[in-house]
């Protein structure tokens, strides 16, 4: 049988690492826990315009987009936290939406209706069929290819 020996207020450092270690791995295991599931992102770069009730557009940029919401950046506009707003994007119309959180240059909003993904998804590699064209012309390269290294050389 192992013997346990009460080291009392005099723990060695390696104890109190171990278990100050333990009690940040239950805290971050709580945390997540209590965090609601986060859905993927799809990196974009689209512009759309967006716009209070009764009050003129302004263009943005959509950074990334999820099937419940979307990544805003825009140097001029800025709402605030549950502001409800419009935003129309190229091929799917005006579509309602709350404002969940504010930071410097950017935004999030969670869309209050239906949105299709897929389809801005392919409005989207429509759209840019011309440059995805140009680039595999003049560089060789096809954007919508992954790429490894092995044909980079160092500078």
């Amino acid at each position: 049988m192992v013997e346990i020996e009460d080291y009392g207020d005099r723990r060695p450092e390696w104890l109190k690492t171990l278990t100050q270690r333990a009690r940040h791995a239950d805290a971050a295991r709580d945390e997540a826990a209590e965090r609601p599931h986060r859905s993927p992102r799809v990196r974009t770069l689209i512009r759309a315009v967006i716009g209070a009730d009764g009050q003129p557009g302004q263009d943005v940029i959509v950074r990334n987009v999820s099937p419940g919401g979307m990544c805003i950046a825009s140097r001029t506009l800025t709402p605030g936290c549950g502001d409800t707003l419009r935003v129309s994007l190229p091929g799917q119309g005006d579509l309602k939406a709350q404002v969940r959180w504010v930071g410097d240059g950017e935004f999030g909003i969670q869309l209050m209706g239906a949105f299709d993904l897929g389809e801005m998804q392919s409005a989207n590699r429509r759209r840019n069929a011309g440059f995805a064209a140009a680039l595999e012309r003049l560089l060789g390269v096809r954007p919508h290819e992954e790429r490894t290294s092995s044909g980079m050389r160092a500078c």
